[in-house]
């Protein structure tokens, strides 16, 4: 499974940020885009949406993302950014519209660097977490070591 973030330009600039520490663990298995409204990374474009999905906020489509549909999935799109970064950049990309869409539910954050805005939001570090765990990845453990570390620092 690949892991793709999408990641908000500022996103990149913050020191809280957790996508890095996703690219950092998984090396090759993760591939940071930096979104932008007028050209669409084509690499994403490319990509089947029978064998890609994305995990956003709940939509009226949202399935639940249970374990043998992230055990088939060869590509997950994430979007990395705060939450109104992550709508601005979902409503402002109509393609990412015809991957199936999943959320990830009864999980809370255990996430500290910044203030949460949705009640079982979490971060981009987590969804990865999580969808390793669903997947049995090797890296499931390095990455949530890592994240533990970087949330207890100061």
């Amino acid at each position: 499974m690949k892991i793709w973030l999408l990641t908000h330009s500022e996103e990149l600039k913050k020191e809280s940020g957790t996508g890095k520490l996703v690219k950092e663990i998984l090396t090759d298995q993760c591939r940071i885009i930096i979104w932008a409204r007028k050209e669409p990374n084509q690499d994403l474009l490319a990509l089947d949406p029978l064998n890609t999905a994305i995990v956003y906020l709940k939509t009226p489509t949202s399935l639940t993302l249970e374990k043998e549909e992230v055990c088939h999935l060869q590509n997950i799109i994430i979007l990395d950014g705060t939450w109104q970064q992550a709508r601005k950049m979902y409503n402002q990309s109509p393609y990412l519209a015809r991957f199936p869409h999943y959320e990830i539910q009864g999980e809370s954050s255990a996430y500290t660097k910044r203030r949460n805005q949705k009640e079982a939001g979490l971060c981009t570090a987590e969804v990865a977490i999580h969808l390793l765990k669903e997947a049995n990845d090797p890296q499931t453990k390095k990455l949530q070591a890592r994240f533990s570390n970087f949330n207890l620092s100061p």
